[in-house]
């Protein structure tokens, strides 16, 4: 043992500790709670805009007006559509029968948000017996009671932005198969409509009526002459 630590433990003390090559506290410390003064307004700022981001990305507030029907102005009305009670017992439903020609159907949409959004376009879902006969149209509340007497035709229905409260009819020109099975129906009950909000796109199904009622119509397939089929013209 060295005399310096014989030295130490004679007088009942303990040595003091090598402080050779240690860093001074204060400044390392100093150091750490500027980065953590930078660095907690940044993250702030992120945990925001993540937030914002994320309410953003399902902010839907497209809703059904609850008007629409068989007809629109401008566009060809089909032959033979009508209210029935018959194919479902919670009616009355509208009833399409097989054509040749092109046929349209109303629906509206409005904005119930605080927020203006912009309508992409509209389709049929997958599946459904109706196939687009032409773009979808539009009219606003507003002109859709001059363009009942005098049939004036819509606008396209193509990246229109509707502010809060606003509505709108929509005009769906459609096509179905001529012909179809007399003992089967297929229906529809919705339409997709495409929105854009700020940088997110999202597609939403509105319902044709109130109460989700359908759209119906008898299965179509089938050949002329075929047995249990029947065609139109």
């Amino acid at each position: 043992m060295s005399l310096a630590a014989r030295s130490w433990q004679e007088h009942g003390r303990a040595r003091p500790a090598d402080t050779a090559g240690a860093r001074p506290v204060g400044p390392i410390w100093r150091r750490h709670r500027r980065r953590l003064l930078w660095w907690s307004p940044v993250t702030l700022i992120a945990l925001v805009v993540g937030t914002f981001a994320l309410l953003a990305a399902s902010y839907q507030p497209l809703q059904p007006l609850g008007e629409g029907g068989g007809s629109f102005p401008g566009l060809r009305t089909g032959a033979g559509i009508r209210w029935v009670y018959q194919y479902i017992p919670n009616g009355p439903e509208l009833y399409v029968p097989p054509q040749r020609g092109s046929f349209a159907l109303g629906g509206s949409v409005a904005n119930r948000g605080s927020f203006a959004v912009t309508i992409v376009g509209v389709r049929q879902p997958a599946g459904s017996p109706f196939t687009a006969a032409g773009p979808a149209r539009y009219l606003t509340r507003a002109e859709w009671n001059q363009a009942v007497f005098t049939n004036a035709p819509g606008h396209v229905l193509h990246d229109l932005t509707l502010g809060p409260g606003q509505g709108i009819m929509i005009g769906l020109p459609l096509r179905i198969a001529y012909c179809a099975d007399r003992r089967s129906y297929a229906g529809e009950d919705v339409f997709l409509v495409t929105e854009r909000f700020l940088s997110f796109t999202r597609t939403v199904a509105i319902p044709f009526f109130e109460l989700g009622r359908p759209v119906v119509t008898n299965a179509p397939g089938g050949r002329p002459g075929t047995p249990g089929t029947f065609c139109s013209g």
